[in-house]
C-alpha cells in the first residue's frame, strides 16, 4: 500500500515537474511501455485538475501546476471547465473559479445550469424541469470527463512526441559520437599497425646486419694473410717468413710482391714442396695494384698446406700464349700449432 502510495506521490511530481531529468526519463520509459501505468498517469492528471480547482493543493504545488499547465490555453480551458462543474456539483460549498479564467466566461456556464427558466409553473412542470437539469448536469459530466481525457491525452501525447524527439537527437549524438569514437579506433588501430611494421623491418634489418657481421668475423677469423717478396733461389732467402695456421684458419691469402714494372699481363703459379712436388697450380693470374706496387694475390686453401718449407714458382705468359720462366721465386714455411 505504501508503495502504490510513493509511486502516486512520484507521479504527481512528474506531472507538475518537479523530478530530475533521471527520474523523469525513468517514469516516462515505464509508461511508455505500459498501458495501465498510461492511463493512471491521465488519472492523477485529472485529479490534480481538481484538487487545483476546488482549492486542496498547497501553494508551493499549486504555483508549479499554474506554471505546469495554465501556460496553454487548451488547458486554461480545460481548468476553466472543471472548475464550474466542481462548483455545480458541490452542495458543501461552491468552488471559486481560478483566477485565470475570465469572470464572464464563469457566469455564462453557471447561468445555463442555473433554475431559472421561464417562470414558475405547475408542480408537473417542476418536476419536469428538475429532471431536466439532473439529465442535463449528468451530460455535462460525462462530456466535461470526456473533454478532460482528451485534453490530458493530447497534453501527454505533445510530452511524448517532444519526448521522442529529445530521444531521436540525443541517439543522434550518441551515434554521431560513436562514429567517431570509432573512426579514432580505427585510426590508432592503423598507425599502431605501421609502427609494427616499421618495428618488424627494422627488426629484419638488424638481423640481417647481424647475420653479415658475424659472417664477416667469421670470415676475418678464418682468414691469414702473408706478403711475399721474390728470391732468386731458398738459400738466398733471408728471413724465411714462417706462417702459424691455427685450426680455425680455412684460407691463406698469399700477396706475392712483383719487382719494377711488370713484363707480362698474366702469370702462371705453382706451388711446390721442398722435394719438388707439386701441390697447387693457377694460370692465367692478372697482377693487382697495391700501395707498394705490383702483386698477384693467391687464395690457398689451408688444407693443403702442411707443414713444412714450400716454394712458389712464377711463369710469365709470352704474347703468343708460350710460358716463359721469370727467375722469381717466393718461399715460406708453414707451422701448424692448436692453441689451448
Amino acid at each position: 500500500m505504501r508503495e502504490k502510495a510513493d509511486n502516486e506521490i512520484l507521479l504527481v511530481r512528474y506531472l507538475l515537474g518537479d523530478l530530475s531529468e533521471e527520474q523523469r526519463l525513468e517514469v516516462e520509459g515505464k509508461f511508455l511501455g505500459d498501458d495501465q501505468y498510461f492511463e493512471r498517469i491521465l488519472a492523477l492528471e485529472n485529479e490534480l485538475f481538481y484538487d487545483y480547482a476546488l482549492g486542496k493543493l498547497s501553494p508551493g504545488a499549486r504555483e508549479q501546476f499554474e506554471k505546469r499547465f495554465l501556460a496553454a490555453g487548451p488547458n486554461r480551458i480545460r481548468a476553466m471547465i472543471i472548475s464550474a462543474l466542481a462548483g455545480k456539483i458541490s452542495e458543501d460549498a461552491p468552488v471559486k473559479p481560478v483566477e485565470t479564467v475570465p469572470q464572464f466566461l464563469w457566469k455564462s456556464f453557471q447561468l445555463s445550469f442555473s433554475g431559472q427558466g421561464s417562470g414558475q409553473g405547475s408542480g408537473q412542470g417542476s418536476g419536469q424541469g428538475m429532471a431536466m437539469r439532473i439529465s442535463l448536469v449528468a451530460l455535462a459530466v460525462v462530456l466535461l470527463v470526456a473533454i478532460g481525457l482528451a485534453i490530458g491525452i493530447i497534453s501527454l501525447k505533445n510530452e511524448f512526441n517532444q519526448f521522442r524527439t529529445q530521444q531521436a537527437v540525443q541517439e543522434d549524438r550518441l551515434q554521431r559520437q560513436a562514429q567517431e569514437e570509432r573512426a579514432s579506433a580505427d585510426e590508432l588501430n592503423l598507425r599502431l599497425k605501421r609502427e609494427m611494421d616499421e618495428n618488424a623491418k627494422l627488426k629484419q634489418g638488424l638481423s640481417r646486419m647481424k647475420a653479415q657481421s658475424s659472417s664477416q668475423l667469421q670470415r676475418l677469423a678464418s682468414e691469414i694473410s702473408l706478403v711475399l717478396v721474390p728470391s732468386f733461389a731458398r738459400d738466398q732467402a733471408t728471413g724465411m717468413k714462417r706462417l702459424y695456421l691455427p685450426p680455425v684458419v680455412r684460407m691463406v691469402k698469399l700477396n706475392l710482391s712483383i719487382k719494377g714494372e711488370t713484363e707480362y699481363k698474366s702469370y702462371q703459379v705453382k706451388l711446390l714442396t721442398v722435394d719438388g712436388a707439386e701441390r697447387w697450380s693457377q694460370g692465367r693470374l692478372m697482377p693487382k695494384n697495391t700501395g707498394s706496387g705490383q702483386a698477384i694475390v693467391l687464395n690457398l686453401p689451408s688444407r693443403l698446406l702442411e707443414e713444412g718449407d714450400y716454394e712458389l714458382r712464377i711463369m710469365g705468359y709470352s704474347p703468343d700464349g708460350t710460358l716463359e720462366e721469370t727467375g722469381d721465386y717466393y718461399y715460406f714455411s708453414i707451422s701448424r700449432r692448436i692453441t689451448k
